[in-house]
């Protein structure tokens, strides 16, 4: 009898931790999602929302650059919507040149401008309210990589959610920043803005309806949220991220000494059968011999791993794309079971998650048959089709997966395989300096 109370005790003891994160959760309803990625319509993407605002649009975004969308929210602010913005005031390596000079044009034109430095580490947020009803969360800083009019620029994703809930939730995120934040009253007046270029119908892809929204941010609540989300996963978890550490804590530490929870949870789902592709980006930065943190450590450790114990495993270093479109991977998001996704502004390094303001939302499609019990149909048969906001995304992440692999998709992540391309690239130049 003493063994079977013990027994429910335990048993109750575990639902109530299982409870306790669903009940602190913050899901919210959408009309619909709207997705776009960068550089093909970032920028189109952004200057339809930036024009949807009628009588309110708020702005908070880790850097602001870009003359192009400076005119278009100048625009707004002229119009006599109420425009604020929220910018880092200091951030890493000092403010961009000439952003200041933007930020004080805006001033001059209407906008209430705020230079971030509350308590928090940095405001590397990068999301946007229009009309308290619509929220723009993107990977991507407001500049013209991230948003590029034509040619080169960032690989970024982004979401437009049009949900009056998670608008209201962002609000009182953005009210609270905005309070811990430092009035610009200094104006431009002399500044000339660009003409806003003319959006092209049908830039946008289909707006997706009946889905469900939860908000992630940093420190409130990222590393929990994330966390629950990649041990969700049961059969892909796709990962394309600016950058991760293969530990946290400090540079002597180690995977074994401070594990980084995110990159465990991904080896986790591997080892549980969960097919789990790591895309890294490779900027020189980024891919170091003597960071023992760098992408290039990372992606050997965890392909290591997967050698070790032949798990359904591989992380792989971007390769660029033929025609240069692309300049680095910026992206921080994940794609769990094609049907629930992660855009956000947060990096899987420690300070991100914990100290940062960061802001990104998790898209959760139902099923195709949640979708007929709830008598929509068409929702129902788009799901079939396979097409929802993780889709889309999936679709993206592969498409630079395929690109980042060698012949037959070997790939070229491990240290191994960038020396050996390293030295067939010294090969060929070593016979062509033979043959002058």
């Amino acid at each position: 009898m003493g063994r079977a109370v013990l027994r429910r005790a335990m048993l109750g003891a575990a639902l109530m931790l299982l409870l306790i994160p669903l009940a602190n959760a913050q899901v919210f309803s959408a009309e619909c999602v709207e997705t776009f990625s960068s550089p093909e319509n970032s920028l189109p993407a952004l200057l339809s929302f930036i024009d949807s605002a009628s009588e309110s649009l708020y702005i908070n975004v880790y850097t602001f650059t870009s003359g192009t969308i400076a005119s278009a929210v100048a625009e707004k602010a002229r119009e006599g919507v109420d425009v604020r913005i929220i910018v880092e005031e200091s951030p890493v390596g000092g403010m961009p040149a000439g952003e200041m000079q933007l930020l004080k044009a805006l001033r001059a034109a209407g906008a209430e401008v705020y230079l971030y430095s509350g308590r928090l580490r940095y405001n590397h947020a990068k999301y946007a309210i229009a009309d308290g009803s619509r929220v723009l969360v993107t990977t991507e800083n407001f500049g013209e990589h991230g948003f590029p009019e034509r040619g080169q620029g960032n690989r970024g994703w982004g979401v437009v959610v049009h949900s009056r809930e998670l608008a209201g939730y962002m609000r009182e995120v953005f009210m609270e920043d905005m309070r811990q934040s430092r009035r610009l009253e200094e104006g431009l007046e002399y500044y000339t803005f660009r003409q806003v270029p003319e959006v092209e119908v049908g830039w946008g892809v289909y707006c997706y309806p009946g889905l469900e929204v939860e908000p992630v941010v940093a420190p409130d609540n990222a590393v929990a949220r994330i966390t629950e989300l990649l041990r969700s996963a049961n059969s892909t978890l796709y990962v394309q991220q600016f950058y991760i550490y293969t530990y946290w804590g400090s540079r002597s530490a180690s995977p074994e000494e401070a594990p980084n929870p995110f990159l465990e949870e991904a080896v986790a789902a591997a080892r549980r059968g969960v097919e789990v592709k790591v895309l890294l980006d490779s900027t020189w930065y980024n891919t170091r011999r003597d960071n023992p943190r760098s992408n290039l450590r990372t992606a050997s450790y965890v392909n290591g791993i997967a050698r070790e114990e032949g798990l359904p495993l591989e992380a792989r270093l971007a390769l660029p794309y033929e025609d240069n479109s692309i300049r680095l991977y910026h992206t921080k998001g994940v794609v769990v079971d094609g049907r629930v996704v992660l855009v956000s502004s947060v990096n899987w390094n420690e300070n991100s998650p914990k100290r940062n303001r960061e802001v990104g939302v998790v898209v959760y499609s139902p099923s195709p048959s949640e979708a007929a019990r709830r008598l929509e149909l068409g929702t129902a048969l788009r799901l079939l089709r396979g097409e929802n906001p993780a889709m889309y995304f999936q679709g993206v992440f592969l498409q630079d997966w395929k690109r980042s692999g060698g012949e037959g998709g070997a790939s070229l992540a491990t240290p191994a395989g960038v020396l050996l391309v390293l030295a067939v690239a010294a090969f060929l130049t070593f016979l062509r300096l033979r043959r002058r």
